[in-house]
């Protein structure tokens, strides 16, 4: 008896686990197309006006730059 509960558990335990494979795999392309579009649109609009966005990536480092020495002079006078 404890045989046959052992086996069928065994089952359906090897049944799960390969839904959840198939369904990690289904997200995993689904997630990877996605990311794919969204790549291809943020390049399409760099393109279009890329001045304006190495511009910002310029000013928000010498923001966050600004912040983080800001931070260790705070912390070193303690």
């Amino acid at each position: 008896m404890e045989e046959e509960e052992s086996k069928q558990i065994n089952k359906t335990l090897n049944d799960l686990s390969v839904k959840m494979d198939n369904k990690i795999e289904e997200l995993t392309k689904s997630i990877g197309k996605t990311l794919g579009e969204k790549q291809e649109y943020a390049e399409g609009k760099i393109n279009e006006n890329p001045l304006a966005y190495v511009a910002g990536a310029f000013i928000g480092g010498v923001i966050v730059g600004y912040v983080m020495s800001r931070g260790k002079g705070c912390c070193s006078k303690v």
